[in-house]
């Protein structure tokens, strides 16, 4: 075995003992099933764990689902064109209530309707359903703000609770003599995902023992070059 294979392993023995310099991720993910809007419920996740290193962002994700039916009936004298627009908010919040990420799916649908048929039935001529229908929409946050570091982590990690919500926000528009009926339900995801700096990794007694091994090894091979 030649000097330079001898350094060569001695240097990597010091390198496996170094500590790894790029970050880390946990992700934590809870749900709130399909209910009728509206509604509020609390959900629980992992706080992280400052044992395992320092935190330094928080990003949250927010999935909603919108589920319904939308009805219109046009009083109007003559033809028309009418939107129908199913909707939900959903907000995730600190547990001071203070928003974190909004999310708002929404399904819209267009109609071309004839004068007043002289039905309030939903049908007919002047009148229109979406049927039951839905639709999703996402949105996310990432916060590096002091404040929420430390709300969110704990020695040992714990739980938090963030409050779910969802509202009904559906409206139909287009004529001047419209009446119109919805009836929504909504669900939500929430993820919650800590990137953090992993702490240094103490090199083990054995990896010691390599290292200083190695730099042995070397230096007995240039005692015996020079002899």
């Amino acid at each position: 075995m030649t000097k330079r294979t001898l350094a060569v392993l001695a240097m990597g023995a010091a390198a496996g003992a170094l500590p790894a310099a790029q970050g880390a991720t946990l992700s934590y993910s809870a749900a709130e099933a399909m209910a009728t809007t509206n509604w509020t419920d609390v959900l629980s996740f992992s706080k992280f764990d400052t044992s395992l290193g320092t935190l330094t962002s928080i990003r949250f994700d927010l999935t909603g689902v919108v589920q319904g039916i939308g009805n219109a009936e046009s009083l109007d004298a003559s033809p028309t064109s009418v939107t129908l627009s199913l909707g939900s908010l959903l907000g995730l919040t600190r547990p001071d209530h203070s928003t974190l990420v909004l999310a708002n799916p929404v399904f819209s649908q267009n109609f071309d309707l004839m004068a007043y048929d002289g039905v309030i039935d939903f049908g007919g001529t002047s009148g229109a359903t979406t049927g039951s229908v839905s639709a999703s929409g996402a949105n996310l946050f990432v916060s590096s703000d002091a404040g929420d570091l430390a709300l969110f982590s704990a020695p040992g990690g714990g739980t938090i609770d963030l409050g779910l919500s969802a509202s009904g926000n559906s409206y139909g528009s287009g004529s001047g003599n419209l009446i119109t009926q919805f009836r929504t339900g909504a669900a939500g995801s929430a993820q919650v995902t800590y990137t953090f700096s992993p702490l240094a990794t103490v090199a083990e007694p054995g990896s010691l023992a390599l290292i200083c091994g190695g730099l042995g090894l070397v230096g007995a091979a240039r005692r015996r070059r020079k002899g």
